[in-house]
């Protein structure tokens, strides 16, 4: 459930976010430039007023960032699958068509959520359908193939065995996609990074340095998503 917004001190406003599921409280600005707190179900609101006034000098630091790259929802603008734009266009129905991204209307967090449930559908088909052959090849098959929404990796191999790779991911060219799939493989057998590690990887990919490189430079042209 979401709250309207709720009047602090002098031109600075605040809009509360209830979720069933968070066990703390956090704080964030949103795309309209408002401060949310995200909070759990039924938490005091006196308590919630009390924590944004005692923590202004974070929320002053929060207004100085530099502005994050966010998504740009105007229809007809470009979003990446593969390394390859594709424009945004508005219907009824969420899918991929006609060499674009079709998307029901609504604001800018129902947009975007779409937006990520469509690319958490593809990257689910993309990754399983890439990933059998370099399965194959290495002789390694992961107990379980997971998409996250993780900010600051690619992907990731837990001792269990099961691999998660980020949906963002898919955004990027397809050979830089394969890389990361061969470097979560390659954990399988290896759960580092030592010089053992990066011969399993360059035994698949000769060129994955360079694979690496584009990958880093690609990651700073997409937009800032959660």
């Amino acid at each position: 459930m979401q709250k309207s917004i709720l009047p602090m001190q002098e031109n600075n406003l605040y809009r509360v976010i209830y979720s069933p599921r968070r066990k703390r409280i956090a704080l964030r600005l949103a795309a309209d430039g408002v401060l949310e707190v995200l909070s759990p179900d039924k938490f005091p609101e006196h308590l919630l007023r009390k924590l944004v006034m005692d923590n202004q000098h974070l929320i002053t630091r929060l207004r100085k960032a530099p502005e994050k790259n966010l998504p740009d929802f105007t229809e007809g603008n470009t979003f990446m699958l593969l390394g390859v734009r594709y424009p945004l266009r508005f219907t009824h129905r969420l899918r991929i068509f006609d060499n674009a991204f079709l998307i029901p209307k609504g604001n800018f967090e129902e947009i975007k959520n779409s937006m990520i449930t469509l690319y958490r559908e593809l990257a689910i088909a993309i990754i399983r359908k890439r990933i059998l052959p370099f399965q194959e090849a290495m002789g390694e098959t992961p107990t379980k193939i997971r998409i996250s929404g993780a900010d600051t990796r690619w992907g990731s191999c837990s001792s269990n065995r099961t691999i998660s790779f980020s949906w963002k991911l898919i955004q990027c060219p397809v050979e830089t996609v394969d890389y990361v799939i061969v470097h979560e493989l390659s954990h399988l057998k290896e759960m580092n990074h030592s010089p053992a590690f990066w011969r399993l990887v360059a035994e698949i990919l000769p060129d994955y340095r360079k694979r690496k490189r584009q990958l880093n430079e690609f990651s700073h042209q997409l937009p800032h998503w959660e």
